[in-house]
């Protein structure tokens, strides 16, 4: 994972510089413009699409991760950011019902974003679905679907 992780940060660091090292040829300096053009006007009204990780027990995690969220929604807002936060391992705790977090996971939920919960690490866990939180969602690998997520164009964070 670190490594899928890895690559995908390389290349999304390296993108801009493929273009701009195009820029310097003569005869592909006016395809890069276009091509470039073309895409920052087809993604410009674009909303920004973001998955955040949550998988560790430490109560940090989730108080950073909640208040990002809830400060990126209202920063972004009128842009309409498509935000998930993907839960699995030890992190689905910070998502039980009488968490800490409770409060600010509806805060989080009512500024629009989607919490998913990851059914393999609640297996593991014993918890069902009445142990949860209200309003949540679930998926059956938590890691499966920050990589769609991923490869679907979303930016991934780790608080």
């Amino acid at each position: 994972m670190k490594h899928l992780t890895r690559m995908a940060l390389l290349l999304l660091a390296l993108g801009p510089l493929t273009v701009q090292a195009f820029d310097g040829w003569p005869g592909d300096q006016s395809i890069a413009h276009k091509e470039s053009g073309n895409l920052s006007k087809a993604y410009e009204n674009a909303p920004i699409r973001a998955v955040f990780q949550v998988s560790d027990r430490n109560p940090d995690s989730w108080r950073v991760t909640l208040n990002s969220v809830i400060g990126t929604m209202k920063a972004l807002g009128d842009k309409k950011p498509v935000i998930e936060i993907v839960a699995f391992g030890p992190g689905i705790d910070g998502l039980k019902r009488g968490s800490e977090w409770s409060e600010l996971v509806k805060q989080t939920l009512d500024a629009g974003a989607t919490i998913m919960v990851c059914e393999t690490a609640m297996a593991a866990h014993h918890y069902t679905r009445e142990d949860m939180l209200a309003n949540l969602k679930y998926v059956p690998v938590g890691a499966v679907e920050i990589l769609q997520k991923q490869s679907s164009g979303y930016f991934y964070l780790r608080p």
